[in-house]
């Protein structure tokens, strides 16, 4: 199996780089051009199942992707819910919640908040959505089309990297392919899309 796993378009919170989480912006017009140019390079893959987060973002993203192929949203795949973070600046957080900040990108495993989830919980929804999609599956390729934090996710998951070594996979850039096999039960990253230079999700 193929897997073929994508951030979706620039949206107009990436621009300002907001915080989105559970929320949602629009795509840019730049952001829709991003997923037709994914549809173009993809063209000839035949995808046995396309799988998109249900925030709106990413399911336009895998829309424009599909065209008339059949997409299942899954709650699994959406962004990691940071809760009162959502919406909010990434400058303004700094200094609003420093100390939550702080644990969020130096001390991941320790990160655990009241009003949304941990770094356990994300990592928890893409096993499962794994074991439900991927582990049993006699696909030849897949498409997943997801979120910047869910990723990076997916990305440690496929490499082994622990929860504490979170951040070594950065968020990818908008709408570029990650591609990774699974066979006999184990992976392969075969490539794997450059990093955003601006940290948005």
């Amino acid at each position: 199996m193929k897997i073929y796993f994508t951030r979706h378009g620039q949206t107009y919170w990436n621009r300002e780089n907001r915080i989105q989480g559970h929320l949602d912006s629009p795509l840019t017009e730049d952001g829709i051009k991003m997923a037709y140019s994914l549809k173009e390079q993809s063209k000839d893959v035949k995808f046995d199942h396309i799988y998109s987060s249900d925030l709106g973002r990413a399911y336009e993203t895998a829309k424009i992707i599909a065209g008339e192929r059949d997409i299942i949203q899954t709650k699994l795949l959406r962004e990691i819910n940071v809760g009162s973070w959502s919406g909010e600046l990434f400058e303004d957080i700094k200094f609003k919640d420093k100390e939550l900040y702080g644990k969020y990108f130096n001390e991941p495993q320790n990160y655990y908040r009241a009003d949304g989830e941990s770094i356990h919980d994300l990592n928890d929804r893409i096993q499962k959505f794994f074991k439900s999609y991927v582990y049993e599956s006699n696909d030849e390729n897949i498409l997943i089309v997801s979120h910047g934090i869910t990723i990076i996710s997916i990305l440690n998951l496929i490499e082994g990297v622990g929860i504490d070594k979170f951040w070594t996979n950065r968020v990818r850039r908008n709408a570029k392919f990650n591609i990774a096999s699974y066979e006999n039960g184990e992976f392969k990253m075969l490539v794997k899309a450059p990093k955003n230079e601006i940290m948005t999700i």
